[in-house]
């Protein structure tokens, strides 16, 4: 059984990159390495998704750039993707972008683009808007993003909205993300977050019904050497009516 990738790939990739906090980050270039594994069950029906990701990229206060690679396994389908992002800041502005392709994907997006643009308005507040465009092999789904994050001396408060159109069924559907991150020394760093809405798992095979969702997600974020950043993440989900996920992951990064 399968499902395309739609508002959870964003969730997904909020949910890998909760706990960066800006006293936390280790700057440099790096690599790293990431691990999920995912219960599922759809129904009646079970298994289990994995991801293993491999990636590099430098970390700067004013600047970055990452670049992956990554394997998707449901049951016993394989998508592979490949991934590049980066963000520049100047002055009170930021601009991000991010890009990604699938090769003959069966659950995945074929291409995936999304450009952001942010400003500081006031204080600690820093407003965000975005767009993403997922190209399927059945249809392209278009996702603005508008958000707005308040940062303090120890961490952030946040909230952000997807606004997503499926172009082969015209559906509409929203979700609304709230998350946080607070260091509690040099060394730790924890975060967490819930979002609800409709549809955040793609889905009309999930049959007839409202498709009220939500997902929680937190994480651990240790620097155990000068080098070495050991994260741990845990969150789950669900969606109205059959569709059940929990998730564990740990992802691992050397700075030079």
């Amino acid at each position: 059984m399968t499902r395309h990738c739609i508002t959870v790939c964003l969730l997904a990739a909020t949910f890998a990159a909760a706990g960066v906090s800006h006293a936390s980050a280790q700057d440099g270039p790096f690599v790293e390495t990431m691990v999920e594994l995912s219960p599922v069950q759809i129904g009646g029906y079970e298994t289990t998704w994995r991801v293993g990701r491999l990636g590099a990229g430098v970390q700067k206060e004013r600047f970055g750039w990452n670049g992956g690679v990554e394997r998707h396994q449901r049951g016993g389908l394989v998508d592979w993707t490949t991934q590049t992002g980066g963000f520049q800041r100047l002055g009170d502005w930021t601009w991000d972008a991010s890009a990604a392709y699938s090769n003959d994907p069966v659950f995945l997006y074929r291409r995936s683009l999304e450009g952001g643009l942010s400003r500081r308005v006031g204080g600690g507040l820093v407003v965000r808007g975005a767009y993403r465009h997922l190209e399927f092999p059945s249809t392209t789904v278009r996702i603005i993003e508008p958000g707005a994050s308040l940062y303090f001396s120890r961490g952030e408060i946040g909230a952000q909205g997807f606004i997503v159109r499926n172009q082969l069924s015209a559906q509409r559907s929203s979700v609304a993300l709230v998350r946080s991150a607070l260091d509690l020394s040099r060394h730790v760093s924890v975060s967490g977050g819930v979002a609800i809405g409709a549809r955040i798992f793609d889905v009309n095979t999930f049959g007839r019904g409202s498709h009220d969702a939500w997902q929680a997600f937190g994480s651990m974020k240790v620097r155990t050497a000068a080098h070495w950043t050991l994260e741990l993440l845990a969150g789950g989900a669900h969606e109205d009516p059959l569709f059940t996920q929990q998730t564990i992951a740990t992802r691992l990064r050397w700075t030079f």
